[in-house]
């Protein structure tokens, strides 16, 4: 009866500590369509079928089985599996099983002799938290949302290592090209200097030319070993995203591909479905949430049933004496009286940690926003530039063809041939740097919207 009467207590309370924490918080405010360039449709393109790169897929491929960050988030998301598995015990009750002997003389006072005993004990004790105001299913909540977390969390770094790869993959070959291109004008370089040498040795050209094109040599020499050096970085930064060690050497593709097929950018709305790094913030504000409904309901009673039943018997044959049987079933209740202050000031830390997770919520949404206007606007502005870049690559091809031809009539100085030689290669080196450049921007952008993989 003692401890019906402490249950109608405990259920007099629950109005008290019962209630729905709102999950209800300050939505975006996301425009209706992008402000800058944008294709309508929507965001259904795979990752890598743009770039049609064979070589790419398999490295790919790789770094998804042999990326360490990778391997890292996979742990991390093991852990909070496990985590969530002992949440989830907390609701069930909790069984121990207790087996003693014990060996001991015993004096019998009565008759003035001793005897040896061996009692043995054998208990079954179970424990049980009851869940009157839905703490532990909160905490079973918190866990599950925590896990969901964790698989956004997980996705979001297999994009972030599929960009990170491709994005490095093309740079890699961009040093290629532009490691061909520094060879290609080195072999011009020394052409030019042989040229000028005769010319020299004929006496129609004087010393300062052939000091001029000696310079350019030498200075293309330089240049060719900073192209080298770049391009075993690259390959060794790709390398490293793959997993392997870093030794420099590695198959490329030979040319940076050309896309022309714009990518569909969806609605803004669309990012919050899309990109699992706005689901991670919006799962971990939920989670901070149910935290604050749990710290909340540390405030109350906690109600405890314990029951036990064992055997004792001083030798093991009476142990199936029904005489030997124990049992007791017990409640209790602990309620925190004080404690300086400390539950109500977790409750308020609590709710302080759900401004955070909003404010890191909205913050992260419009940065998305922001990653996607800035990539429309760039992809905009870096097409104008390399069409221009092309059509300035055509025709310091041709002023270069010209200039030589003039030369070499006797028209015009060696300084002017240098100098159509320096624009051509320029040019030439401004479209493949802008090649790269709209890689990049294609690779970001597909980040940012969120493509599936």
């Amino acid at each position: 009866f003692r401890i019906i009467g402490i249950l109608s207590l405990l259920f007099s309370l629950v109005s008290c500590a019962s209630g729905d924490f709102s999950t209800d918080r300050s939505s975006p405010n996301l425009p209706p369509e992008w402000s800058r360039d944008f294709t309508s449709g929507e965001v259904s393109v795979e990752w890598l079928s743009p770039f049609g790169d064979e070589i790419l897929s398999r490295l790919v491929n790789c770094a998804l089985e042999s990326n360490y960050m990778l391997k890292t988030e996979e742990a991390y998301l093991e852990e909070a599996f496990q985590e969530l598995l002992i949440a989830k015990s907390t609701a069930l009750p909790v069984a121990a099983l207790f087996l003693s002997r014990s060996r001991g003389r015993v004096q019998d006072s009565g008759q003035g002799h001793s005897t040896i005993s061996s009692p043995i004990d054998l208990n079954l004790s179970v424990n049980w938290e009851m869940d009157l105001w839905g703490q532990l299913s909160d905490i079973q909540q918190a866990a599950q949302l925590y896990y969901a977390a964790q698989q956004a969390r997980y996705e979001s770094a297999k994009r972030r290592v599929i960009s990170d790869t491709t994005s490095t993959y093309f740079r890699a070959i961009e040093a290629v090209e532009l490691l061909n291109l520094a060879q290609r004008r080195l072999g011009n370089a020394n052409e030019s200097f042989e040229i000028v040498n005769q010319g020299y040795l004929l006496g129609i050209n004087d010393a300062l030319d052939l000091y001029l094109a000696q310079s350019v040599v030498e200075t293309n020499e330089s240049q060719l070993a900073e192209r080298q050096q770049l391009l075993l970085e690259r390959i060794a930064q790709l390398q490293l995203n793959l997993g392997l060690y870093p030794d420099g050497n590695m198959e490329l593709g030979s040319n940076l591909p050309v896309i022309s097929a714009p990518t569909s950018t969806g609605i803004p709305s669309e990012l919050l479905t899309n990109r699992p790094d706005l689901q991670l913030v919006w799962l971990q504000l939920l989670t901070a949430d149910v935290e604050s409904a749990i710290a909340h309901k540390n405030r109350f009673p906690v109600l405890t049933l314990t029951a036990n039943i064992g055997l004792a018997s001083r030798n093991p044959p009476d142990l199936s004496n029904s005489e030997s049987l124990l049992w007791s079933l017990a409640g209790g209740v602990i309620q925190p009286i004080f404690e300086g202050g400390r539950l109500r000031a977790l409750e308020k830390q609590a709710d302080a940690r759900i401004t955070q997770a909003e404010n890191i919520y909205l913050d992260t949404v419009n940065g998305a926003i922001a990653e996607v206007e800035n990539a429309l606007s760039d992809r905009r502005s870096l097409g104008q530039s390399f069409e221009s870049a092309l059509n300035a690559e055509s025709s310091a091809d041709a002023a270069l063809t010209l200039a030589l031809e003039q030369y070499q009539r006797g028209l015009i100085q060696y300084i002017t041939v240098l100098g159509s030689q320096q624009r051509a290669f320029d040019a030439a080196t401004t479209v493949i740097q802008l090649r790269n450049l709209l890689l990049q921007n294609r690779i970001q952008l597909q980040l940012a919207l969120g493509v599936p993989l």
